[in-house]
């Protein structure tokens, strides 16, 4: 399998889970709670609030690794269509000449 057949894979994958119900849910969830602890979070504890910051922002950066999974894969499918293209003009200009 090539690099552009894994990145076409991973990123049907990662289409899949972020299309899931329940994993968006639990993200959604996970950062909600995480929002409404930080706003709860005394002014004075900064480790806390760096701490929450930190969770809420590695829930986003797992949607946003996903989502480039997707484009990734996305750009493999159009390059391996390309290739399919190009690869059956070579056979039929090959026929021809």
């Amino acid at each position: 399998m090539t690099d552009l057949h894994k990145d076409q894979t991973r990123g049907w994958k990662a289409q899949q889970l972020l299309d899931n119900d329940l994993l968006g849910e639990a993200l959604s969830a996970i950062e909600s709670e995480v929002v409404a602890q930080w706003e709860q979070c005394p002014a004075r504890d900064k480790e806390g609030k760096e701490a929450l910051w930190q969770l809420y922002k590695t829930a986003k950066k797992f949607r946003s690794l996903l989502n480039g999974y997707v484009q990734t894969g996305k750009l493999a499918t159009e390059t391996l269509a390309q290739y399919e293209r190009e690869s059956a003009l070579k056979r039929i200009i090959k026929r021809v000449a």
